[in-house]
């Protein structure tokens, strides 16, 4: 059995958030020289938009991960793994299979962050062609990416595509925040930790003036619309229009304007056929 490839597999398991737990069973299936196996581990979290960090853990995740032996040599390969999330109270199981050199070695926990539908920022290595490649690669840059999985559809082999927005895709999650009347993040030590949360794909609990009134919320990046996500208390999506009426109730009187000036506009321009209509009555007159 080759030590060094065991350890270094023991060690991806530990960076992936599996921890220890696995560790005798992998080592079982590598000293039985299995060809390829999958190792399972189970946990529960608690729902990623809970404010309380005692709340009840009802959400489950099932790991699959699978490894290959090489067919030159007697190294094993930690390939990819495939994560199960259950929620309480939701009929929809959401399922995904995470290769780690192409999706970036996405950790569990990352894993469930994109599964529930929240986006994230990872720093990577990154060909200038967008092929990742390894950290020892002189070409390969390190670079902040935001990621997020399309839950709406998935591949011809049932997964949901992982999206990879880029410095150059614009998104500022600075100038993002600045454009809500969010409160308390004047402060730099503040806004810090408010960059912080967002970046590693969590909520952030907070209030928002909404009106004349500093209403609870919670926030989520957005980088592929280049905005945030706002709920309320219970979840519910906080559209432009509720967190902006001023901006909201001029934009539609500036459209009724436009409508009412279309409107007068096409009653003193004669309409093709009634015009034609009113010179050959004028012909049949001359007759």
């Amino acid at each position: 059995m080759n030590e060094n490839n065991l350890e270094y597999l023991k060690k991806n398991l530990e960076y992936l958030g599996f921890g220890k737990k696995l560790n005798d069973v992998l080592e079982n299936a590598i000293r039985r020289e299995i060809p390829s196996f999958s190792l399972g581990i189970e946990t529960k979290m608690r729902p990623t938009e809970s404010k309380n960090l005692n709340a009840e853990r009802t959400e489950t995740l099932q790991f699959k991960i699978n490894f290959n032996r090489s067919k030159e040599s007697d190294t094993y390969f930690l390939n990819n793994y495939l994560v199960t999330l259950t929620k309480k109270n939701d009929p929809i199981v959401r399922q995904q299979s995470f290769d780690l050199a192409r999706d970036h070695r996405i950790t569990a926990l990352q894993a469930y962050k994109l599964l529930s539908g929240l986006s994230l920022e990872k720093e990577v290595y990154l060909k200038s062609n967008n092929e990742q490649v390894s950290q020892g690669n002189e070409q390969a840059q390190k670079t902040s990416v935001w990621l997020k999985l399309n839950l709406d559809i998935t591949d011809a082999y049932g997964n949901h595509p992982l999206r990879t927005f880029r410095p150059e895709y614009g998104y500022d999650l600075v100038k993002s925040l600045a454009a809500y009347p969010i409160k308390d993040i004047e402060s730099p030590d503040r806004l810090q930790e408010v960059l912080a949360t967002l970046r590693s794909g969590n909520y952030y609990h907070t209030e928002m003036k909404i009106g004349n009134k500093n209403v609870p919320v919670s926030i989520a990046a957005n980088p592929q619309i280049k905005t945030l996500d706002v709920y309320d208390k219970n979840m519910k999506e906080l559209h432009q229009g509720t967190i902006f009426p001023d901006q909201a109730n001029a934009k539609k009187s500036q459209q009724e304007r436009a409508i009412s000036a279309d409107s007068e506009q096409s009653k003193e321009v004669a309409l093709p056929w009634i015009a034609e209509d009113i010179q050959e009555k004028d012909r049949k007159r001359g007759r």
